[in-house]
C-alpha cells in the first residue's frame, strides 16, 4: 500500500513542478507586457497646480492644455528613469485678464519684447488648443526671469532652458521648458 500512496503522492509532486515550468515563461510574458511603450509625450494634461509651482513668476494659471514628458524616453518602452533626465514642458495656459498687457507695459528697459509667431512645429496633440501662430511677444531676458528659482524652490542640481510667447489678445502664454535633473 505505501508503495502505491507513495507513487501517487510522487506523480503529484512531479505535476506540480511541471505545472510550476510551465507557467513560468507565461509570468516572464506578462512581466514584459508592462513594459510597453512610453506614451507620456501623447498626452494632453490639464491640471495646473505643477505649472504654478515651476512657473510662479507667470503669475495665476488657468486653462492650461500641456505636455510634460523625459525627452529621452518619449516613445520608448517604459524602465526605471536613469540619473539624468531630461523633462519637457511644452504647453499653453491662460494667464489672468490683462496680465500680458501689463507684463509688455511694464518691461524693463533690458527685456525687450519682439513679435514672433510661434514655431512652425507645435506638438500635434496641443496644436488644436493655440488660437494662432501669429501675434505673440517673447523676450529673452523675460525667459531668463521666469525660469528664475528662489533659494526655497531649488531642487539640487535642477536646470532648466525654455521660452516663454505671451499672446496679447487672448491672455494666453505659451511655454516649451526643458528641465535637467542631474
Amino acid at each position: 500500500m505505501t508503495g502505491r500512496w507513495g507513487g501517487a503522492a510522487e506523480r503529484r509532486r512531479f505535476l506540480a513542478l511541471l505545472g510550476g515550468a510551465a507557467l513560468l515563461p507565461l509570468a516572464g510574458t506578462a512581466g514584459c507586457a508592462e513594459l510597453r511603450p512610453n506614451e507620456d509625450h501623447l498626452r494632453v494634461r490639464t491640471d495646473v497646480e505643477p505649472l504654478r509651482s515651476r512657473f510662479a513668476a507667470l503669475g495665476e494659471l488657468s486653462g492650461a492644455h500641456w505636455l510634460g514628458y523625459d525627452l529621452d524616453e518619449a516613445g520608448k518602452r517604459q524602465t526605471i528613469p536613469g540619473p539624468d533626465s531630461r523633462i519637457r514642458l511644452v504647453g499653453v495656459a491662460r494667464l489672468t485678464e490683462g496680465t500680458v498687457a501689463a507684463t509688455l507695459g511694464a518691461a524693463p528697459a533690458g527685456e525687450r519684447f519682439e513679435t514672433v509667431s510661434l514655431p512652425a512645429e507645435l506638438p500635434a496633440p496641443l496644436a488644436k488648443h493655440v488660437p494662432d501662430r501669429a501675434g505673440w511677444w517673447a523676450s529673452t531676458a523675460y525667459d531668463l526671469r521666469v525660469l528664475a528659482r528662489q533659494p526655497e524652490q531649488s531642487t539640487s542640481g535642477d536646470e532648466a532652458d525654455g521660452r516663454f510667447f505671451l499672446h496679447e489678445e487672448d491672455d494666453l502664454v505659451w511655454f516649451d521648458t526643458v528641465f535637467l535633473y542631474a
